[in-house]
């Protein structure tokens, strides 16, 4: 499986701009939201891939780069929908 975060990056970053104050997210998966928690998403998003580009940018190996958990900050609230951060890490270390 390809993944291709940039992407989600630029879909969430339209969405985000599509909404105002007043709009409800629907997401696919988790509980509804609001622009808020759009933007949050969005911003674990790009946290998690500048730092698995860090890495992978100095030489670390996809097994490094899981291992170092760099979504763990993000694990309590992102960690527990369809797939875990560490599987999300892994494919965002493939898109970079």
């Amino acid at each position: 499986m390809s993944f291709i975060i940039d992407g989600m990056i630029k879909a969430a970053d339209a969405n985000v701009a599509a909404t105002t104050n007043k709009t409800i997210v629907i997401p696919g998966h988790g509980p509804i939201g609001d622009k808020k928690q759009l933007i949050a998403y969005r911003d674990m998003l790009k946290a998690v891939r500048d730092d698995v580009a860090k890495l992978k940018k100095k030489g670390h190996s996809l097994d490094e780069v899981v291992a170092v958990k760099r979504s763990a900050k993000f694990d309590a609230k992102w960690g527990k929908f369809v797939i875990d951060l560490s599987f999300f890490t892994q494919h965002v270390h493939e898109g970079v």
